[in-house]
């Protein structure tokens, strides 16, 4: 049913455990306080375990004594590649290959003793519903931590969530309830709640949410699961279109026109108005005064914020994709530059130097000096010392007035991007660049590194900053960028200036001939490494 091929059976394996009495005493002399130690023997005992002929019945009770403490040991080592650059370093690249590693001999065991429940085993036959429930959580939290890497989803995780929930429907369980103590709150559970929350949490697009998004989102699927149902039949929801799941398939389920007649079978059709209602009451309650706590939403969970991501949660998975700005497929290779000061000597072609600082001259400047008493613009050029910044090979996937999609191949050399960053593309032969906020990041099983990038609207220039002031009399110049206005965005001139630069109508200085003063009026966007600010001539 799963078209996973299981380990080869062997006397030969040596698990330190083979029943449930035997596994707890293991786990009282797993160093849990050292989790890297823990995660390796957990992963090496369910190599050998998965390979050792027990019965169904023991091998169940083996890893229901196994998950809390996988759980555990999981969490804690997904810290050290959570909210990190891609690509991920190597360190932190094979902590994330371990810890999915784990997951998949959690779910080779259970799918062992699905195995049996499907093949006769009354025992477990009557584990039948937690067996299905316990195999989709882990395919759940598999996925999850790909969500915490920015990883790309394999297929193979796909069909595996799909095949695991089409066997508890054979299996006439997938209603079933079952108690599932993983869940912080609620431990109500089946096999469809742990399903549709493998699914919503895919939908609400996570590759472009921050840690503490993703760990909120989980936080409403323990109590909001249960809302999406799943049926055979066609839905009438209005005017979206259908939420349709292929159970045969290896993608997350979509909202499509029809079914493709071949997949007939396996279609099913996902009933998201319970969910959309909730969502609905307390978008408007909210918005009334109510707090987030007041609606369980946790004590965490703070307004704006709240009512923001609730609206965009019921856009992912209530209604059908929005209309998009028309986008072009695009097939130009393009030239990338990440960190302000790169960007500055992309735009400029040129070191940027403070007009106060002195630099030795070469033994051509010194020899130009003492015949021509200068140096010439041409040698002065020539000589200025590359910084050693490099425009990066990317590939441009789509395009629109507003965005792009672009992928870096595995191959290709580039530093790391981080959600949020300030990137200058140039597509194609275009002679300008382009200022973007990287919006999402994901990291392909290739080493391939996929972007969206958010444009900022305006043409960039390289300019230099300063700050002024009683505390500033001698302060230097500083990279820095301007956007020229754009009326039909109704965009105004700004300027791309470091973090924290911005106070309420502070006055700085630009490089200009002679120097202009200007007032900061607002932040206009912020990201991680740069602050777009609006301003206005200085009085």
């Amino acid at each position: 049913m799963t078209r996973v091929k299981l380990p080869e059976l062997s006397p030969s394996a040596a698990p330190e455990f083979v029943d449930a009495a035997s596994c707890k005493a293991w786990l009282e002399h797993v160093p849990l306080a050292n989790v890297g130690v823990a995660q390796q023997q957990l992963l090496g005992q369910l190599v050998e375990l998965n390979r050792f002929p027990i019965s169904a019945a023991n091998r169940l009770a083996v890893m229901e004594s196994l998950r809390e403490a996988v759980n555990f040991v999981q969490i804690e080592q997904a810290r050290r590649f959570t909210n990190r650059a891609l690509p991920l370093a190597e360190a932190e690249a094979a902590v994330f290959r371990d810890t999915d590693a784990l997951w998949a001999q959690m779910r080779l065991s259970y799918l062992r003793c699905l195995d049996s429940a499907a093949s006769g085993d009354a025992a477990l036959r009557a584990q039948a519903a937690l067996i299905c429930q316990r195999l989709l959580a882990c395919a759940g939290l598999r996925m999850f931590h790909h969500y915490r890497a920015y990883c790309e989803i394999p297929a193979e995780d796909w069909r595996a969530l799909h095949g695991s929930y089409a066997k508890a429907e054979e299996l006439e369980v997938s209603e079933e309830p079952v108690k599932d103590f993983l869940n912080r709150d609620v431990h109500d559970s089946s096999p469809r709640i742990a399903y549709a929350r493998a699914v919503l949490m895919h939908m609400s697009n996570p590759n472009e949410l921050t840690q503490r998004q993703l760990t909120f989102i989980a936080f409403l699927l323990e109590r909001w699961g249960a809302k999406l149902e799943v049926l055979r039949d066609p839905i009438d929801e209005g005017d979206g279109l259908p939420l349709v799941a292929d159970l045969a398939g290896e993608r997350c389920p979509e909202r499509v026109a029809g079914a493709p007649p071949q997949a007939r079978a396996g279609i099913r059709y996902l009933d998201a108005r319970k969910l959309a209602k909730s969502l609905k009451n307390r978008i408007n309650l909210l918005r009334k005064g109510e707090s987030p706590a007041q609606l369980s939403l946790g004590e965490d969970c703070v307004q704006p914020s709240c009512e923001q991501l609730l609206v965009f949660l019921f856009r992912q998975w209530c209604q059908p994709k929005a209309a998009r700005l028309e986008r072009r497929p695009a097939a130009d290779a393009a030239k990338v530059s990440s960190d302000l000061q790169a960007i500055h000597y992309a735009l400029s072609g040129k070191r940027f130097r403070d007009p106060g600082e002195r630099r030795e001259l070469t033994p051509k400047e010194r020899e130009e000096m003492e015949t021509l008493g200068r140096v010439s613009k041409r040698e002065e050029a020539e000589s200025k010392d590359a910084p050693g910044f490099v425009l990066e090979e990317w590939q441009l996937e789509d395009e629109s007035a507003q965005g792009l999609r672009m992928v870096r191949r595995g191959a290709s050399p580039g530093g790391r991007l981080s959600h949020g960053q300030l990137v200058a593309v140039r597509p194609g032969e275009a002679k300008n660049f382009m200022l973007g906020q990287v919006r999402w990041l994901m990291g392909a099983e290739n080493g391939d590194v996929s972007a969206g990038v958010r444009l900022l609207p305006g043409l960039p220039q390289a300019i230099a900053v300063r700050a002024t002031g009683l505390n500033a009399p001698n302060e230097r110049y500083l990279p820095a960028l301007s956007l020229s206005k754009v009326p039909a965005l109704n965009a105004p001139a700004s300027l791309v200036l470091p973090p924290g630069w911005y106070k309420p109508k502070r006055v700085i200085e630009l490089m200009t001939d002679p120097p202009t003063r200007v007032a900061l009026t607002e932040v206009l966007d912020r990201g991680t490494d740069f602050e777009r600010l609006g301003y206005e001539a200085a009085a």
